[in-house]
C-alpha cells in the first residue's frame, strides 16, 4: 500500500481497466482517507459515525454496479464476489455500531480493517473479472 502523509495513494495496479470502476475505486479510497485524516483530529463520534456510514452508502452504490456487470455478463466468479461484498458490508455495519468510548481507536479499528480489505479485494478479487469485462468490452 503506497501511503503518502499517512493516507493511501491511488496506484496504477489497482485499475480493473474500466474508467466507470476505477473511477469508483478512486472515490471509495477518498472516503478511506477522509476517515484517515480525521482520525488524526481527535474525532468525535458524529463524525466517525457519519464517515462510516458514507463509506457503506458508496460501498454499497458500486457493489450494486458491479454486480450489475456480473449478471449482464455473466461472471464465473459472481457468486463468491458477490458474497465478499455482503462480508464487507457486514463487517462495516458492525463497526458502525460499535458502542465505543473512544472514537478515535474505533477509526483506527476501521482503517485497519479498510486497508487489508482494500488490498485483497482490489488486488485479488476485483483483478479476477478483468478479462471477462474486457471481453465485453468495457473499458
Amino acid at each position: 500500500m503506497d501511503v503518502i502523509n499517512r493516507t493511501l495513494a491511488w496506484d496504477a495496479k489497482y485499475s480493473v481497466q474500466v474508467k466507470e470502476l476505477d473511477d469508483q475505486h478512486k472515490q471509495f479510497l477518498a472516503i478511506i482517507n477522509d476517515l484517515i485524516e480525521t482520525a488524526g483530529t481527535k474525532p468525535t463520534k458524529e463524525h466517525i459515525k457519519a464517515i462510516i456510514k458514507s463509506l457503506k452508502e458508496y460501498a454499497d452504490y458500486h457493489c450494486a454496479i458491479e454486480e450489475k456487470y456480473f449478471k449482464e455478463f455473466n461472471y464465473e466468479n459472481a457468486k463468491a464476489h458477490i458474497a465478499e461484498h455482503k462480508a464487507f458490508g457486514d463487517k462495516i455495519s458492525e463497526l458502525n455500531t460499535k458502542d465505543a468510548d473512544d472514537y478515535f481507536s474505533l477509526a483506527f479499528d476501521v482503517i485497519d480493517f479498510l486497508e487489508d480489505w482494500w488490498i485483497n479485494h482490489i488486488l485479488v478479487t476485483d483483478q479476477a473479472y478483468v478479462k471477462c469485462f474486457k471481453a465485453h468490452g468495457l473499458k
